[in-house]
């Protein structure tokens, strides 16, 4: 199973920017992939838990461990990029 958790805060500019276009692409090319949007502001425990102490981050994990982050400078083609690896490592 591959996932995908996306660390975000309310006063991140570049998050507010960046979660629409890859939610939008994600759910879209792969509907199969569980997504989670995690507020950090809400929820600082679970980031600490995921060493997550700067925004934005994506961390892609199969099989429950981590495969990919993405930290601060990233594109929404990188992050669809290592998925679809990860979906053709998977299905082989």
């Amino acid at each position: 199973m591959i996932e995908l958790l996306f660390f975000s805060g309310k006063h991140c500019g570049i998050c507010q920017a960046l979660k629409p276009k890859l939610l939008d692409e994600v759910t879209s090319k792969f509907s199969n992939i569980a997504v989670q949007v995690i507020d950090t502001s809400n929820q600082l425990e679970f980031a600490a838990q995921h060493l997550v102490f700067t925004l934005p981050v994506v961390i892609i994990l199969m099989d429950h461990k981590e495969q990919y982050r993405f930290v601060r400078s990233f594109s929404v083609f990188e992050v669809t990029d290592k998925l679809e690896r990860l979906i053709q490592l998977q299905s082989s």
